[in-house]
């Protein structure tokens, strides 16, 4: 079953989008840790290296501001989870080969510029969010919620009511765009938004909601 075989077509008037893993992201991460695992013997595919990490981000809320302190206990699940305890040598280099890599627009959102509909970010991210955001340099955002600026953060359901607040629109007029389950779609459905799940590793096969593999979708959802 392809994604628009289940997906009806909208009518929305406003389109928001997350940002980290789903507009902007490091492409250096996995190779990175990757690196790492392999000098210090561990092997692991990478394939299961996204999936672990990914997956162990839906369980460990990201604080916008990070820590040293925040990222050994992140590195400490990733590697218990392919069965290997962590020490103190391989979290230092973990996190030293991982500090300070620069983020990226995902190739696909080139085809923002093509959806013809006011677009706005609601994302958990820090004081330099717009600044981060000029790195998509073909897409203009008519409202940008940053939840350090708003100072409340996904999932609570109040920093996806400001949408609303913002855009004076209901909530069935609103599409919302996001990579997680627990951040972006669970709470913008409850708030009766028209949420798709943007799934380009293919991590959700059995999803129940609206789901993509590339935002070069959405424009046939509109």
């Amino acid at each position: 079953m392809t994604t628009t075989t289940y997906i009806n077509r909208m009518n929305p008037k406003a389109i928001f989008f997350d940002v980290a893993s789903t507009l902007l992201y490091k492409p250096e991460l996995y190779p990175a840790i990757n690196r790492v695992l392999l000098n210090n013997g561990i092997e692991v595919t990478y394939e299961r290296l996204l999936a672990s990490h990914r997956f162990i981000s839906e369980v460990i809320l990201f604080p916008d501001r990070t820590s040293s302190s925040f990222y050994r206990d992140f590195n400490s699940h990733l590697i218990r989870s392919f069965g290997v305890a962590p020490t103190d040598e391989l979290l230092d280099a973990i996190f030293s080969a991982c500090t300070y890599l620069p983020w990226a627009p995902f190739p696909d959102t080139e085809h923002l510029s093509s959806i013809n509909l006011p677009m706005g970010i609601l994302s958990n991210w820090d004081a330099t969010l717009r600044e981060k955001l000029t790195l998509i340099s073909n897409a203009k955002f008519e409202w940008i919620l940053g939840s350090t600026e708003q100072e409340v953060r996904k999932p609570n359901p109040d920093f996806f009511n400001k949408i609303l607040v913002a855009t004076g629109l209901e909530a069935e007029e609103i599409i919302y765009i996001g990579d997680s389950m627990k951040l972006d779609i669970e709470p913008a459905l409850r708030l009766g938004m028209n949420a798709i799940l943007l799934d380009r590793d293919a991590l959700y096969p059995e999803a129940t909601v609206r789901r993509i593999k590339s935002l070069s979708e959405v424009r046939s959802l509109l």
